[in-house]
């Protein structure tokens, strides 16, 4: 079984590979996303932004918990700057993170912004599509 109809069948183990194989864009990441769009267009997208200790974390956290009480299943890009030395995520939001569940109900992925500006991950939107299709609300 392909790494694809493992992730369209729901195995949780597969959502992580075809987000890395988006957002690094490998060969075949624009065909891949046209198998994803037809699964897509049930999520809601909301973005939340500001300066270093502001408290975008700690609202991320009430929000997605009270979604979570609410029974939707939530999907998290936390996007840093990034590492001048490895390219990755610098500060790893996900450890802040920490009054969510963990059976399943969240996924979260932290992204660099890998030189973009404006805050955003030049993959985000594209990463985005992978959690619609994978049934993250």
């Amino acid at each position: 079984m392909t790494v694809l109809e493992r992730f369209l069948k729901g195995d949780r183990s597969a959502l992580p590979k075809i987000v890395s194989f988006i957002e690094d864009r490998e060969k075949g990441f624009r065909r891949l996303l046209s198998q994803l769009y037809p699964k897509t267009g049930k999520a809601v997208r909301i973005g939340f932004t500001g300066p270093p200790g502001a408290g975008k974390s700690s609202l991320v956290n009430c929000v997605a918990g009270k979604l979570v009480s609410e029974g939707r299943k939530v999907g998290i890009i936390a996007i840093d700057p990034s590492s001048p030395f490895t390219g990755g995520a610098l500060l790893g939001d996900r450890i802040r993170l920490t009054n969510l569940p963990h059976d399943g109900s969240v996924y979260i992925r932290s992204m660099a912004t890998r030189g973009s500006t404006g805050g955003l991950a030049t993959a985000t939107d594209n990463v985005t599509v992978a959690l619609d299709a994978f049934g993250f609300d």
